[in-house]
Order: structure tokens, then C-alpha cells, then sequence
């Protein structure tokens, strides 16, 4: 993908999130990779609340590694194993015992993290081309225009 459509889709984005977002977290996530996209439906399908935004994370503006999930949930960004914890604790419910992990230090976290992350297409797979969500998950979906 050439830099001029990538900063033209970031700038689509950007004003999106600034315009649109501001009641939702967005959860940026690699698009190809087979665990990430479950992870995403997951999430989607218990936020009852519909308190979540999702966006390839090619989308995400200074985007450069893609070994980390990032959300961003009013104005703060958590990469790694932190977005994971907060995803799961802004699920509410009993998902809110997630934050019992912040008991580990985040070295220790981002550790088991990273190595689950080099490790995910080899063990999960990968996709050619993004995979099309549910129908009725179009609205939570941030797509470049």
C-alpha cells in the first residue's frame, strides 16, 4: 500500500475517532492474524454495552508493530498485555476479575504477551485477506474510507 493512501486513510480515521468516538474505546488489532480476529469476537459479542470500536490496526495512526493489540479508551493508549486486562475489565461483569493480573509486574505480562504474539500465526494461523465480520457488527467496525 503506497504512503500517500495509508496517510489518507489514517487522516479518515483520525477524524473519525475524534468525531465519532469519543463514548467508545477502539480496539486496533491485526486483521490477518486468525487469534486476533477470534479475540475480537469475543469481545464484541459480550459487550452488551456496545462500548467498543474496532479498527484494523493498520488504521492506527504511528502504527508500526503489529505484535501488540492497542486500546485506546478515553484519550490513553495501553498496548500489550495492559490493553487486554482494561478490554476485558471495561467488559464488566465477571470479566472485571481481569484486573487481579495487574498483580503481576508488566514485565512479567508483556513477556508472556510478546511471546504469545511472535508465536500466533504459527500456532493459530493466518488469514490471506481480512475476514468480513458479522453483519450486524458493521456499525462497531472503523473502516478506512
Amino acid at each position: 500500500m503506497s504512503r500517500l493512501k495509508l496517510a489518507q486513510k489514517r487522516t479518515y480515521v483520525q477524524k473519525y475517532v475524534s468525531t465519532n468516538c469519543m463514548n467508545h474505546s477502539i480496539l486496533y488489532y491485526d486483521g490477518l492474524c486468525v487469534f486476533c480476529n477470534k479475540s475480537m469476537q469475543f469481545i464484541i459479542s459480550r459487550d452488551k454495552k456496545r462500548h467498543f470500536k474496532i479498527a484494523q490496526q493498520e488504521l492506527q495512526l504511528g502504527a508500526r508493530n503489529y505484535d501488540s493489540i492497542v486500546l485506546v479508551s478515553k484519550g490513553v493508549k495501553y498496548t500489550h498485555s495492559t490493553a487486554v486486562i482494561k478490554s476485558l475489565i471495561l467488559l464488566g461483569g465477571i470479566y472485571r476479575c481481569a484486573m487481579l493480573l495487574f498483580i503481576f509486574p508488566k514485565i512479567l505480562r508483556d513477556s508472556v504477551y510478546k511471546f504469545i504474539a511472535k508465536n500466533r500465526y504459527k500456532w493459530f494461523g493466518k488469514y490471506n485477506s481480512c475476514p468480513s465480520m458479522p453483519e450486524d457488527w458493521k456499525d462497531r467496525m472503523i473502516i478506512e474510507k
